[in-house]
């Protein structure tokens, strides 16, 4: 839009500066046109009456018909001035100032001499040649007491007699100046209306180019990270999607790129999906050989005497097992998560989940120090009571395994998200729904910064970065995430040496 006001600019600024030119000319041809009509009509009234010589004494030229305001007149004869005046508003011959006549006797003796000069060069010529010469005509002007006049002299007898004739340039010079004016503020309409035609047409031109790039930000807009996808609603609508013209071509090519993306999605889902159901049929095939063995080491070391090494070697067996069991439980409920299905709602009081959390991982890590700060009404919500309850154990649990004893871990519940841990608003709390923010902080030594952007992910262990005393699966966190977005919320997490705080915001009922 920008180029194309500039470029209208540009053209109506060299249309604009032309015809300023041509009409400067035009007035001042026409200008030049009357001062020599003047002369013509002076020439006239001089020689009336006589075919021998004009009369320089009788009546004054200024009264001749038409002659135009504010005309100047000087005649000139033997070398000196016989008339030096000029016509008035009134039209009346007065006199001219001494300066002013002193300036056109000048200007006629500049006359005489140049007529001089040329009757003696063309005395050298052919008699032929010299009738086609003119007598000379001088052109000036001049600065007058009455402002500027465009001012003509030349010769009107033999006999050294010159008329100067001069007309005013004031009215012509307002004329330039109105047509200047007229043309510049029809220049600048004519820019404003070009401009208004031209965004107009732009924008109903680039509309179906606008409706393309509506259609590609709402493909952007798609979250395509994880999850069944179809891009099959964001295609471009068929009338934009027509190859022939430049917006045609962008919104088919644009649905050949959403058709290649949502075919390449298609193929993930299905993969995903026989990657769950493997997951879940192998996780379910291991549940009974996993009975069994749990059941036959537990029958071993009932009813057989063992020695003090069988003894703890059928514990460690049994330990791998409830490992293992564990293990296998946590990839069922990730399985049933990712497979989208509907978690069973039922009411629950938060607040009572996470106390009774917080006991349990205080019985089980006596070697750090607790602090819980739940409110006191209860923070209702509707869902799963056993995921909701593991999603909090295991947030406690990891700040219990992945930090040195002594560490001081404290679990807060606000309800619409009130806690003192700083975070941004998740989509549940962009939507306007009240919310339950769970915060679990530790003055830990902090996470690996390149390990916080895959902390969520399945598997991912920081064992190497931070000090642990117990084995993990590297599926709690992915279940503490899954668990929150299954019941509408968002698990997120921010670490910085000495601090780590993780944070869930869960819609309350």
């Amino acid at each position: 839009m920008a180029g194309v006001v500039a470029l209208l600019t540009v053209v109506l600024s060299v249309f604009t500066v032309t015809s300023l030119a041509l009409t400067g000319q035009t007035v001042e041809a026409q200008l030049k046109q009357s001062v020599e009509q003047a002369w013509d009509r002076t020439y006239n009234f001089l020689w009336r009456g006589s075919r021998d010589a004009p009369d320089f004494t009788g009546r004054n030229p200024l009264e001749a018909s038409a002659q135009p305001e504010g005309m100047l007149l000087l005649l000139m004869t033997g070398g000196q001035v016989a008339q030096a005046s000029r016509l008035n508003a009134d039209w009346h011959a007065v006199e001219l100032s001494a300066q002013d006549a002193e300036r056109l006797a000048a200007l006629a003796e500049e006359t005489l001499r140049a007529q001089a000069a040329q009757d003696a060069a063309l005395a050298e010529l052919p008699a032929e040649e010299a009738e086609d010469v003119f007598d000379v005509r001088l052109t000036r002007t001049m600065d007058l007491d009455g402002g500027q006049s465009l001012v003509l002299s030349e010769v009107v007898d033999d006999e050294d007699g010159v008329a100067v004739v001069g007309v005013p340039t004031a009215a012509v010079d307002r004329m330039k100046a109105g047509l200047a004016r007229v043309q510049v503020l029809g220049s600048l309409a004519a820019l404003v209306l070009a401009g208004l035609l031209s965004w107009w047409w732009i924008r109903r031109a680039l509309r179906p180019l606008g409706d393309v790039s509506h259609a590609a930000a709402r493909v952007a807009d798609v979250p395509m990270g994880s999850g069944e996808v179809s891009l099959a609603p964001y295609r471009v609508r068929g009338d934009l999607a027509r190859p022939g013209d430049e917006v045609g071509d962008v919104g088919f090519a644009l649905n050949q790129l959403i058709g290649s993306v949502d075919g390449a999605f298609e193929e993930r889902n299905r993969s995903e999906q026989r990657l769950r159901t493997f997951v879940a049929d192998a996780s379910h095939e291991l549940r009974t050989p996993l009975a069994a063995v749990r059941g036959y080491t537990e029958m071993i070391r009932l009813t057989e005497p063992l020695s003090d090494q069988g003894r703890e070697s059928v514990a460690r067996v049994l330990s791998q097992a409830d490992r293992m069991g564990s293990l296998v439980e946590d990839l069922l409920l990730l399985a049933r998560l990712d497979a989208g299905r509907d978690v069973p709602r039922g009411e629950v009081d938060l607040g009572e989940i996470v106390v009774d959390a917080v006991m349990d991982a205080t019985a089980a890590g006596r070697d750090h120090t607790w602090t819980v700060d739940v409110p006191e009404d209860p923070v209702t919500m509707l869902g799963d009571g056993q995921q909701l309850a593991q999603l909090v154990a295991n947030l406690l649990s990891n700040a219990r395994k992945h930090t040195p004893a002594g560490t001081t871990v404290v679990v807060r519940l606000k309800e619409d998200g009130t806690c003192d841990a700083a975070q941004p608003r998740d989509r549940v709390t962009a939507s306007g729904a009240r919310t339950a923010r769970l915060t679990v902080e530790d003055d830990g030594p902090g996470i690996n910064p390149k390990l916080l952007p895959d902390l969520f992910d399945r598997f991912i262990r920081g064992d190497t970065a931070r000090t642990t005393t117990e084995g993990s699966t590297g599926l709690g966190l992915s279940i503490v995430r899954s668990v929150a977005r299954a019941h509408g919320g968002e698990a997120t997490v921010e670490s910085e040496l000495g601090r780590t705080t993780f944070m869930v915001e869960l819609p309350t009922a």
